[in-house]
């Protein structure tokens, strides 16, 4: 195995715990590896914003932010842009109205912002992160009376949840990926992420590379669910975590420990610290 340059990792099922919080054992190794040269990446549907709060909190300031499952890349956390990807305002607006049509709770989001349209009392889910609105009042909207100005302005991912009906979550997928412009992906069972055609945690991590200078064979990507599939294919060297469904275990080159089990330190002492 060629000697890793870049470690990108998935947040939920991966780096964080049960709790949501990043285990000790993980920020010592990731810390580890970048005093050892080695970028790191944090690639997670979650918004930029949410996810530079866990990095900064962590210590990790080194750390590039992939959000919004690659549609919105920071060098650094709290960082400006340096890359945002929209869906097509035409795109956005047939999904928005499927989405109506099927009365399942739906949320857009954009670089700074989330729009919660909760229309399925039985979701219970209300957060849509852990720190989207840390010193930020107006990052969440609810309601259907913005739909229209948010659609305008762009944005990057809706994401559906239907805790319930599996079976109208899957005629919501069937109809929405005969859409030419709208690539569709999971990130657990009862959530769908809808994203911009060609957009994705794998093309971000190749983009990343890329601008670091990082051949594909010294990239190293861990991740659990099917939202990380492409990033673990580009990957020279992808881990599935031991939680990881199997088409990530099939994908992958070699499997760690569970996140609760600190998977990530694990691996990154195995084929970082210790190669």
């Amino acid at each position: 195995m060629n000697r890793i340059g870049l470690i990108a990792m998935d947040m939920d099922g991966t780096l964080l715990d049960g709790r949501q919080r990043i285990p000790r054992a993980n920020i010592e190794a990731l810390k580890a590896a970048a005093n050892g040269n080695v970028h790191l990446a944090i690639c997670s549907g979650r918004n930029p914003r949410d996810i530079s709060f866990y990095a900064s909190d962590a210590g990790l300031d080194r750390c590039a932010v992939l959000g919004i499952n690659g549609s919105c890349c920071l060098e650094a956390p709290h960082r400006e842009p340096y890359a945002v990807r929209y869906l097509a305002p035409a795109v956005a607006a047939r999904a928005v109205q499927t989405l109506l049509g099927y009365r399942i709770t739906f949320a857009c989001f954009q670089p700074d912002r989330v729009l919660v349209v909760p229309l399925d009392s039985h979701v219970q889910k209300r957060e849509w992160g852990t720190y989207v609105d840390r010193g930020k009042a107006d990052a969440y909207e609810f309601g259907e009376a913005t739909l229209a100005r948010r659609l305008e302005e762009g944005i990057c991912k809706i994401a559906c949840v239907d805790a319930e009906d599996s079976q109208r979550l899957s005629a919501v997928r069937a109809e929405l990926s005969a859409d030419e412009g709208l690539q569709v992906t999971a990130s657990w069972s009862t959530i769908l992420e809808l994203m911009p055609r060609g957009v994705g945690k794998g093309a971000a991590l190749r983009e990343l590379a890329e601008r670091l200078h990082v051949p594909r064979e010294a990239v190293m990507a861990l991740g659990d669910y099917d939202n990380d599939l492409d990033m673990i294919e580009y990957a020279g060297f992808g881990v599935a975590m031991g939680n990881a469904t199997e088409r990530v275990r099939q994908a992958a080159q070699a499997q760690t420990l569970t996140n609760l089990e600190c998977g990530v330190a694990a691996a990154i002492r195995k084929y970082v610290l210790e190669a």
